[in-house]
């Protein structure tokens, strides 16, 4: 029996059988952990109320390789209030973890994505336009694991593609296909305008700064959002629960 503490993030909780939870947390030295942990008491004042958004100090037991552990404690010293106080964020937060939870590999450490997500949920507390927010993170998420969107040329036929109207994104193939290409192909596609193939280019080419401080009108973020949902939906098989609640928040 190995008795492992680490920093972690809470990113899902979910039922599991009468008595239990399955808690995901993101760690800095463990990567993703799923674990066991018994529901809390309706008395007691050892009670402990653990959702989401929550930061902290992980202990879980891991009795042999490959079964779920136990959370033995979670001390939770973050709770990010800023994105607790308005509703925009914290579906923008969450949304953030759906997409971390779907590429989730339990068990490889990734400091990288550790100090990526806390560095997001600390800028989100602040950020004026948090959907432009999560794009950049969401961005930058997935180009450290390794399947960045492709957008420079055609993913078929790879001919370099300029950023005139009538191209087309395919999540299915990773990116962008010329018409061409799509006819022969039968690739499932959406229409990307050159507003939104420019800005993403341009935020997978710049630093993670310098990608922050790009504006884009809001009919293209919008844009971009529904194009990032299809294309993780695509990549992990993992249908965004929270891209309904971001399309009525947009409407508003």
């Amino acid at each position: 029996m190995e008795l492992i503490n680490e920093p972690a993030v809470l990113t899902a909780v979910a039922p599991a059988g009468h008595r239990d939870r399955l808690l995901t947390f993101f760690t800095r030295g463990q990567g993703g952990v799923r674990l066991y942990a018994r529901r809390p008491s309706a008395r007691g004042a050892a009670t402990m109320f653990l959702e989401p958004l929550q930061g902290g100090e992980l202990v879980f037991v891991r009795t042999r390789e490959g079964d779920r552990g136990r959370m033995h404690s979670f001390v939770p010293q973050r709770v990010w209030p800023g994105i607790r106080a308005e509703l925009g964020r914290t579906v923008q937060a969450l949304a953030f973890l759906e997409l971390l939870n779907g590429m989730l590999a339990e068990g490889e450490p990734h400091a990288e994505t550790f100090e990526l997500l806390v560095g997001f949920l600390n800028r989100l507390e602040q950020e004026r336009r948090p959907g432009l927010a999560r794009i950049v993170a969401s961005l930058r998420l997935v180009t450290v694991a390794g399947f960045a969107p492709h957008l420079e040329s055609c993913t078929v036929c790879l001919r370099a593609t300029g950023a005139a109207a009538g191209l087309l994104f395919s999540p299915e193939a990773g990116g962008i296909v010329c018409r061409e290409c799509r006819s022969q192909t039968h690739l499932g596609t959406l229409p990307i305008s050159p507003g939104a193939l420019g800005y993403l280019r341009r935020v997978l080419s710049l630093s993670e700064g310098q990608a922050r401080r790009l504006r884009i009108a809001p009919a293209v973020e919008r844009e971009v959002s529904r194009l990032l949902d299809a294309f993780v939906e695509a990549r992990t098989d993992v249908r965004p629960r929270c891209a309904s609640a971001l399309e009525r928040l947009e409407a508003v």
